[in-house]
């Protein structure tokens, strides 16, 4: 296993290979749809494997720069579409 982070592989194929993005799409669309067949999920609760980033981005606890660097984005504004938080205000107060 490669010491430095960035030359480690996230999936591997069974040989042992990085897996390529095709393959990654292959295999999602497999599993995405015996999901479905499966009743894991419902047809209209279909997603993505791009979704994923969404969600993960989303779901980060954390500030924008934190959620920029995790997602690996070059700019504020590429993080700020991914990140599909919406922001939690006070109500106004009552006079």
């Amino acid at each position: 296993m490669p010491l430095r982070p960035e030359n480690r592989v996230l999936l591997v194929e069974q040989t042992d290979n990085p897996m390529a993005k095709s393959s990654l799409e292959s295999s999602w669309q497999r599993f995405i749809t015996m999901a479905m067949r499966e009743d894991v999920i419902e047809k209209q609760d279909r997603f993505f494997l791009h979704g994923l980033k969404h969600r993960g981005v989303t779901d980060t606890v954390s500030n924008r720069g934190d959620k920029q660097d995790a997602a690996s984005h070059q700019s504020p504004a590429k993080t700020g579409r991914y990140d599909l938080d919406l922001p939690v205000v006070k109500p106004p107060r009552r006079r």
